[in-house]
């Protein structure tokens, strides 16, 4: 029914927000990424939507990228996945880290998420890595458009960051302070992050 709505920022909660649009506020439900990505009330604010429909309830859920809000599409669409638990997901890892966790069957990453174990990150895997291959990878690696780059190198360098334990927030954070990182190997981007993470 919406694909997005755009409006005016009055209103942060623990995970959702309010955007004023045209003097209608339209709560709705974010992961902690759209929070941490949104910093001052009254911005002017673009949220691609999900609205969940149930017998007594609609709830719009809101995603910063197209990216974020196809991938919360396929994890509600995995059995035992409800929009709360896809959430949590998405507070967890970017698309673009989800993607590399399951096209690489990377068990462990997936089990970073808070209440997703073995063999709910296996079951994932398994009734997803097609439909995620077919989805391609996405464009960015974070909410924010100007996140370092999203060469190969800089996906591998992600993906070794959250293997080593790193959330996906700490591993993008530390990648996006290094200057060109579009054009430096993967191994000088685990160093210059590490680095800047505190391993010396």
């Amino acid at each position: 029914m919406f694909n997005y709505i755009r409006g005016t920022l009055v209103q942060k909660g623990k995970d959702t927000v309010v955007l004023d649009n045209q003097g209608i506020g339209w709560q709705i439900s974010v992961p902690s990424t759209v929070l941490s990505g949104l910093h001052s009330l009254d911005e002017e604010v673009k949220l691609f939507t999900y609205l969940a429909v149930r017998e007594d309830d609609l709830h719009l859920y809101g995603f910063l990228t197209a990216d974020d809000l196809s991938l919360f599409k396929l994890l509600i669409s995995v059995s035992g996945i409800g929009p709360k638990a896809a959430l949590g997901i998405l507070s967890s890892l970017s698309a673009a880290e989800f993607h590399l966790a399951v096209m690489h069957e990377n068990v462990k990453a997936l089990t970073r998420v808070p209440g997703v174990g073995p063999k709910s990150a296996k079951r994932l895997i398994v009734e997803l890595k097609e439909k995620v291959a077919a989805l391609g990878t996405p464009q960015t690696v974070s909410a924010t458009p100007q996140a370092g780059g999203t060469t190969s190198a800089y996906h591998d360098a992600l993906e070794a960051l959250v293997a080593l334990g790193y959330n996906g927030s700490e591993a993008q954070a530390a990648l996006q302070t290094i200057e060109d990182a579009d054009r430096i190997s993967t191994e000088e981007l685990i160093k210059k992050a590490l680095a800047h993470l505190g391993l010396k």
